[in-house]
């Protein structure tokens, strides 16, 4: 006879996902952990560009000059559900990405040749499945450390399963 299994989700509400090089926690799951995306289904609900002149001259204050100027902002809503799966210490992962998704990327210029992208990504919410809580606990604690996740709820759910 074979024995229950337990499935263990962990529900992540409001978070908020800032970075440089990934435009989103999407495809650094995908390229940093090796995630493969098995759905998905997004409905593009508005898109805000501005694009900010950045005459330097124009500033009135010293200390401004030498300081990153934001010259250009995108912002897009989307309402989605995006489905990944891949592993994190030998576990097996699901990752649900769910509701409410604002994407925004700023254009900061250091100087006049020294420009760069910042991605900042609002979830409504993300939903992590595994057999393994352990994992999942680690996973989150690791993508934390690594992209400063700022999570507004977090919430445990176990449940049994009675097939093996």
């Amino acid at each position: 006879m074979l024995a229950p299994r337990e499935i263990v989700v962990l529900v992540l509400k409001d978070v908020v996902y800032e970075h440089m090089g990934f435009p989103s926690l999407e495809e650094f799951l995908v390229e940093k952990y090796g995630f493969k995306k098995i759905e998905e289904k997004t409905h593009e609900v508005s898109r805000l560009w501005e694009k900010i002149p950045t005459r330097r001259e124009r500033i009135l204050l010293k200390e401004e000059i030498g300081g990153p100027i934001v010259s250009e902002e995108i912002e897009r809503k989307y309402s989605s559900l995006e489905f990944y799966e891949g592993s994190y210490l030998d576990a097996k992962i699901k990752v649900h990405f769910l509701g409410d998704i604002t994407r925004k990327r700023d254009i900061v210029e250091i100087s006049e040749e020294e420009r760069y992208p910042i991605y900042m990504v609002e979830y409504q919410m993300v939903k992590l499945i595994s057999e393994s809580g352990y994992a999942l606990q680690r996973f989150i604690e690791q993508l934390s450390v690594d992209l400063g996740l700022k999570i507004r709820e977090k919430e445990w759910l176990f449940h049994r399963c009675e097939e093996g």
